[in-house]
């Protein structure tokens, strides 16, 4: 696998376009064209995606901002002005699901629109965009795994290795097994969101707790092979927020069929 020499995509006079940012929005760009398609094909307004997105990514990119730079918060306190410098990395997938999990519901609750309904249309397209999102780290030279030879491995240049590693050339690119994996598991997300009004197994909100789970759990295996997770105690922080979603995605398959069954899945309506 190449290593991608010049993180800049585009040089306009003074401005620098950086691939992070490229892949970023495209992530983002195609998430929202999922979403579109899914609510049009349950048949729900896709312009309601439109009006709710530039609130929810707003939101998750602070989130993920703010959550990174609380992890090095002895770094930023000496180099402020880093800490809104989002061209060089530092997003937390972690922090922008909790901002953009609370923004979605709080958004539904002031349009009077179904939280649970919305939130099984939105993963299936958050996947898809971290998926895109995850090269990102790639055109940075950062969220690489441990040494390897295998045939696939990228190679880092030595400023960007760890001191322990600077002699070694190649290493896991964990960032492509995580954006293979939500390749993946968006397209069995989306499935899954087209079947659910009419699968009697499925309870409204299912997709988004299967998401929580499946994530977490594929963020654990990948994260034992990273080599600059970032700590809370003695484990990576990535490890407790992956407890707490497959924790709350668990729970919440188990009291949707037992304490609280809630409504039906309603019939297809417009939202808007």
């Amino acid at each position: 696998m190449p290593t991608l020499n010049d993180p800049v995509a585009i040089t306009l006079g003074p401005f620098e376009v950086r691939w992070y940012a490229v892949f970023i929005l495209g992530g983002i760009a195609a998430a929202i064209l999922l979403i579109r398609w899914l609510a049009a094909r349950r048949g729900l307004a896709p312009e309601f995606v439109l009006d709710m997105a530039p609130w929810v990514v707003f939101a998750a990119i602070a989130g993920a901002r703010l959550y990174y730079t609380l992890l090095q918060a002895d770094h930023y306190a000496a180099h402020p002005l880093d800490a809104i410098n989002l061209r060089l990395g530092g997003l937390s997938i972690h922090g922008a699901l909790v901002a953009g999990t609370l923004t979605v519901y709080l958004y539904c609750r002031m349009r009077g629109q179904r939280f649970l309904t919305w939130i099984d249309l939105l993963v299936p397209g958050v996947a898809l965009g971290q998926a895109i999102g995850r090269w990102g780290n790639w055109a940075n030279q950062e969220a690489f795994g441990t040494p390897t030879d295998l045939s696939w491995a990228v190679t880092i240049d030595p400023s960007r290795r760890p001191a322990e590693y600077e002699s070694i050339a190649t290493f896991h690119p964990t960032f492509l097994y995580e954006s293979i994996f939500n390749l993946a598991n968006a397209v069995v997300l989306t499935w899954l969101a087209l079947r659910l009004p009419r699968t009697s197994w499925l309870r409204t909100g299912d997709v988004a707790w299967l998401y929580f789970i499946t994530y977490g759990v594929a963020r654990l295996l990948i994260e034992r092979i990273r080599t600059d997770s970032l700590t809370i105690g003695p484990l990576p922080a990535a490890y407790w927020l992956s407890f707490a979603l497959i924790g709350a995605g668990a729970a919440m398959l188990i009291l949707r069929r037992t304490i609280w069954t809630g409504p039906p899945e309603p019939a297809l309506t417009r939202g808007g």
